[in-house]
């Protein structure tokens, strides 16, 4: 909340910014959190222990993926 993001900075992968941080310095390698003005790494994040999640169900918009197939059909004319 209310964190700046300057223009041409560039975030790597998994990193989080604080509220009202202000990113001045691109961070490509990620794994980090960022607080402060301006935004200095606060704690790296061990890229081994990260596990990746997933929703068990996939949806589109508020449809299930196994039944999108037929309403795209029925209403979009693709």
């Amino acid at each position: 909340m209310n964190s700046i993001v300057t223009a041409g900075v560039s975030l790597g992968p998994r990193t989080i910014v604080a509220a009202g941080a202000v990113v001045t310095h691109s961070f490509p390698e990620g794994f980090c959190v960022l607080a402060g003005v301006p935004a200095k790494v606060v704690k790296y994040l061990d890229k081994d222990k990260f596990v990746p999640w997933r929703y068990d169900q996939e949806y589109y918009g508020y449809i299930p993926k196994e039944k999108f197939k037929a309403v795209r059909k029925k209403y979009i004319d693709i």
